[in-house]
């Protein structure tokens, strides 16, 4: 069975095969995936919220709209500081052979 991104050429070779730019992309993108994984654990847990019904509560409103795009740029700082590290792990699993 074929591991998972072995299609993938900069997940194909090592760390010391790789570019310092294919090293740069591709930590970039562990970044982004730990950002999108932070933002979706922040809307999880704001769904876990009982609602009050005095507000508009709807997927669209704009209350809901402002909300998911702060949670969005808080996932984005977290991972700039690695208060969580997921993506320097996923980096080094993708890079080790």
């Amino acid at each position: 069975m074929p591991r998972i991104g072995s299609n993938v050429p900069v997940v194909n070779r090592t760390s010391s095969e790789l570019t310092p730019q294919e090293k740069a992309r591709l930590k970039k993108a562990c970044k982004e995936f730990e950002s999108i994984l932070i933002s979706y654990m922040f809307k999880s847990m704001r769904d876990t919220v009982q609602k009050s019904g005095l507000l508009d509560e709807s997927e669209t409103s704009p209350e809901n709209m402002f909300r998911s795009m702060f949670d969005a740029e808080v996932a984005k700082e977290m991972c700039m500081k690695n208060n969580l590290g997921l993506a320097e792990l996923l980096y080094r699993q993708l890079t080790e052979k």
